[in-house]
């Protein structure tokens, strides 16, 4: 009999090709030696020599590649050509570690094997891997405790379509999880933000540890997440934490007080406040009295804007920002008639503020918040503008024309005519294209030109009504401001939704480096989409 020739090989683009040519290399000597023993010792009539013997083996693999079990599933007939199989599998009792996307969800691998008297032999072509999936809440529960992603990300597009969303919430929240834990800030604070805005409540524990341990900044984030989050239990350490940071720490201070208000702890956020005004004119302290106003430190408040320096008279400026307690609105009135620019600045944008809330308190400071569109200082005129845009829209003087960009950028926010705003979005300044275009997108009158501004703020103020999902989907891939990339890809989760996004959104997880803002981002998209 003449000797066979060597076995098929598999194409490499095949799927698992690398792995089953590997396996192939452990199992075909042996085999090979068997048959060629078989051709030189044995008649050619022999009962071992009919070409058409062949027989399956089913192999168990662990993930190392050892060998955990064997079974014949179909028999030659001839028990000495099955024995040999078994043989030819025993002398490679620990097979090729294999990648693991050949994995089962029970972390085996499963191989069906024939094993060919003819030229087949034992060769790559004759194998398959054979899937086993548990049921995909299961498995993906399983592959999240390893802390594998990317496998799970995989294992769900394999999925029924029905079954998919919450196994990719699942993956997405493990994601935020895992970046919480990552010593990339960046990667740190983009979890937390996006924790707090699509509110994972499970994780709030996780960033209630990062109140007192992270940096300032992280901690301003953790703080609003705490917030968003409706986490009572942060409420004594943020609480802790202002009596501490309003005497010297602005930011801090602020955020602090914001999320306490927030929580419903408005009395210990009061009373760090009071107790720090008390002491004197601490500007930290008058800041954060806009969020938690007393009437009784008010005429405190009005003997410093009538006494104290520029500074303490700008602090007590912001400090009735938005507050509508009579005297509070006085207080405005008056700083409106300050020397310092500073001051009337800080009392014009305190007037918008309580505009907002009630414009007909501000009836008796109309005429000086319109005079104040004049002023000489560009942000008196800029905060005027904005006051005078909702308590007198009428006597709206032309900032399209001032000199100052953020007079203009002031104009932007205020005004409604798509014809004006659109020359703005034209504007030399990115700040002022930036408001002019987020304008627009309100009232949707801006095209899309704007995704490709070469400044940061105006692509981000255009992606919040596009509709161009190659211009979204180009700056979520490519753009060097991880900000921008970041609202790209959920403005289109959002606008394309989930069933369309979901194998995008999977593949480009697995994709991601692990515990990564990227990985952040796109965990953050799909948590928003609809």
């Amino acid at each position: 009999m003449p000797r066979l020739r060597s076995p098929t090989i598999l194409d490499v683009s095949a799927r698992d090709a690398g792995f089953l040519t590997s396996v192939a290399l452990q199992l075909q000597p042996g085999w090979g030696q068997f048959l060629d023993d078989c051709r030189i010792r044995l008649p050619p009539t022999h009962a071992l020599n009919r070409m058409t013997l062949e027989a399956t083996a089913e192999l168990v693999l662990d993930r190392t590649g050892a060998v955990l079990a064997v079974e014949l599933a179909k028999s030659s007939g001839n028990s000495d050509f099955d024995r040999a199989v078994k043989d030819a599998i025993s002398e490679a009792t620990h097979l090729p570690v294999p990648p693991t996307d050949a994995l089962s969800d029970d972390d085996r691998v499963y191989l069906r094997w024939v094993f060919a008297r003819d030229q087949r032999q034992a060769g790559p072509a004759t194998a398959a891997i054979e899937p086993h999936d548990l049921p995909l809440h299961e498995a993906i529960e399983r592959m999240l405790r390893g802390g594998e992603l990317a496998r799970a990300a995989l294992r769900i597009t394999r999925a029924h379509v029905d079954d998919r969303a919450v196994a990719t919430t699942l993956v997405a929240i493990a994601a935020l999880r895992e970046s919480l834990a990552s010593l990339d800030t960046a990667a740190q604070r983009a979890a937390v933000e996006a924790i707090g805005i699509a509110k994972i409540r499970q994780l709030a524990p996780e960033v209630r540890a990062l109140l007192e341990s992270a940096s300032d900044e992280l901690r301003i984030v953790a703080m609003t997440t705490a917030a968003a989050l409706d986490d009572r239990a942060a409420t004594e350490s943020i609480a802790r934490q202002l009596r501490r940071d309003v005497a010297e720490h602005r930011r801090l201070a602020l955020a602090e007080t914001r999320a306490l208000v927030a929580l419903g702890a408005r009395t210990d956020a009061e009373a760090a406040i009071a107790g720090a005004i008390v002491a004197g004119p601490n500007p930290i302290a008058l800041e954060a009295f806009a969020l938690v106003p007393r009437a009784a430190l008010l005429p405190q408040l009005a003997t410093w804007l009538a006494h104290g320096k520029a500074t303490t008279r700008t602090a007590v400026c912001a400090a009735v920002a938005g507050v509508t307690l009579p005297a509070a609105v006085d207080l405005v009135a008056r700083g409106l008639y300050d020397a310092d620019a500073t001051v009337r600045a800080t009392c014009a944008a305190a007037a918008a503020e309580t505009a907002i809330r009630d414009k007909k308190l501000l009836e008796r400071s109309r005429a000086e918040l319109v005079a104040l569109q004049r002023d000489r200082d560009r942000a008196v005129r800029a905060s005027a503008l904005g006051a005078v845009a909702l308590v007198d829209p009428a006597h709206l003087e032309r900032g399209f024309e001032d000199p100052a960009a953020e007079v203009r950028a002031a104009y932007a926010r205020a005004s409604a005519d798509p014809v004006v705003l659109h020359a703005l979005a034209d504007d030399r300044d990115a700040d002022v294209r930036a408001a002019a275009i987020a304008q627009l997108v309100v009232g949707n009158n801006r095209g899309e030109p704007a995704l490709t501004d070469p400044a940061p703020q105006v692509r981000l103020a255009a992606i919040a009504g596009s509709h161009d999902d190659a211009g979204l989907r180009q700056l979520a891939r490519s753009d060097e401001v991880p900000e921008v990339r970041t609202a790209a890809l959920v403005r289109l989760a959002q606008h394309v939704g989930r069933a369309a996004m979901t194998d995008e959104l999977l593949g480009l997880l697995g994709l991601a480096q692990p515990a990564s803002a990227d990985r952040v981002r796109i965990a953050r998209a799909w948590l928003l989409a609809p």
